[in-house]
């Protein structure tokens, strides 16, 4: 019995003796997370038995999507001391690599939306290739809302159904939208009932408006970084409103007294026309009587001159 009982304690020191041996590669947040434009540092520690004589660390990123293909970043050979970065990522990222400490701290400068990625810190070190050899952690990549753009789709008139659209272009993670109104007799903004609104997407539908529905609307798009707003001012027509037959008079009268002002001119340009015309046959018949009065006169004086010299013959 005491020999079985010394049998299991030396199985179990065994097992824990191994696992001591066995290499393992840590990284102790799941999730990193940085503003877009910020810097982000990596930090992996890792454990040998063995005073490595060789190492082989690596860091490589895949993208969260199913079919992202896993991407090799950086790789440092030791004693070597050498580092090779791929160019894709040369200049932006660096290793500070302590092989006898144990720590292998990757950092990104100028961190990008397309830097949000899963990363992977590997040691190899031969003669400890039991473990944990790999350890994982994510990059999240936040970015703040930008200014959000309202629109409306549709007719805004009386018993239409009609959209407003609220849309920020940037943020990361994606925004959340919420519309209010603000109503003067309180004062406040209050938000929507819903069997007159839906709320999709940043999209507000309204539906069988009226002019009860005119007003101020808010947009908010926010993320947990930033929030911000816009608006819109909606006037709902009414096709048989007072107005509408006012304002048709009005313009009906307008257009009247521009066609009469029109048409004054025109007659205005003819008698003016009329009156040129005359004026210049007038002068051309004048000019012409006068040419032949001068004709005439020359014509009397050389007869004269003529019936003269015969009778002094």
């Amino acid at each position: 019995m005491i020999l079985i009982q010394k049998l299991w304690i030396f199985t179990v020191f065994l097992a824990v003796l191994s696992g001591v041996r066995a290499i393992n590669v840590h990284i102790s947040k799941e999730n990193y997370e940085v503003l877009k434009g910020d810097s982000a540092t990596l930090t992996c520690t890792f454990q040998s038995t063995i005073t490595p004589q060789l190492a082989i660390i690596s860091w490589s990123a895949v993208g969260t999507q199913p079919d992202d293909q896993e991407v090799l970043i950086i790789t440092h050979y030791y004693p070597m001391k050498r580092t090779d970065v791929k160019p894709a990522y040369a200049g932006r990222f660096l290793l500070n690599v302590d092989v006898l400490r144990g720590k292998a701290m990757l950092r990104l400068s100028s961190v990008t939306s397309a830097d949000d990625k899963i990363y992977e810190c590997r040691v190899l070190i031969p003669g400890d290739d039991e473990g944990k050899s790999a350890a994982t952690t994510r990059l999240v990549v936040n970015e703040p809302v930008s200014k959000p753009v309202c629109g409306i789709q549709g007719t805004v008139r009386s018993g239409e159904n009609i959209n407003l659209t609220c849309h920020s272009e940037k943020g990361s993670p994606p925004p959340s939208y919420r519309w209010e109104r603000w109503h003067e007799s309180v004062g406040s903004k209050r938000r929507f009932m819903a069997h007159t609104t839906t709320q999709n997407g940043g999209v507000l539908s309204l539906y069988d408006i009226s002019n009860d529905t005119s007003g101020l609307y808010y947009c908010m798009s926010w993320n947990k970084i930033r929030t911000s707003t816009c608006e819109v001012h909606l006037s709902v027509l009414l096709d048989d409103s007072p107005g509408s037959d006012v304002f048709g008079a009005v313009g009906g009268a307008v257009a009247g007294v521009a066609g009469a002002a029109a048409g004054a001119v025109a007659g205005v340009a003819g008698a003016a026309a009329r009156a040129a015309a005359g004026a210049a046959a007038g002068a051309a018949g004048a000019a012409s009587g006068a040419a032949a009065g001068v004709l005439v006169s020359i014509a009397s004086v050389a007869d004269k001159i003529i019936l003269g010299d015969g009778n002094n013959n």
